[in-house]
């Protein structure tokens, strides 16, 4: 991930809502959060831990060329269309965001 920045996503996901959330993240969502200028990269970790109600855990991690860059898609209308977009999802996704600067690589 060649970013300066990095959007990290982390979400669980219902047994009865995967494949309708995961067919949605994989042909729509995702391409068009990464389409968003200043967006150069994404990644998703399937993660090993389930939550206590046994939902399965995720993360998304996007590689942003800059803090500005993350702020005008903030500022944008796209957040409010995908808002939009999950309202269908609402009882079987669960989402936490973070963000901040790539303050140590290697490799």
């Amino acid at each position: 991930m060649d970013a300066s920045f990095a959007y990290v996503v982390k979400f669980w996901v219902s047994p009865e809502g995967s494949t309708t959330i995961m067919d949605w993240l994989d042909n729509k969502h995702t391409a068009e959060v990464v389409a968003q200028p200043g967006f150069r990269s994404v990644r998703r970790l399937c993660l090993e831990e389930k939550s206590d109600d046994g939902w399965q855990a995720y993360m998304m991690i996007y590689g942003v060329e800059s803090r500005e860059a993350l702020m005008r898609y903030f500022e944008s209308e796209a957040p409010k269309r995908f808002a939009e977009e999950r309202k269908p999802f609402a009882h079987y996704l669960r989402t936490e965001r973070a963000w901040g600067a790539i303050d140590f690589k290697i490799g």
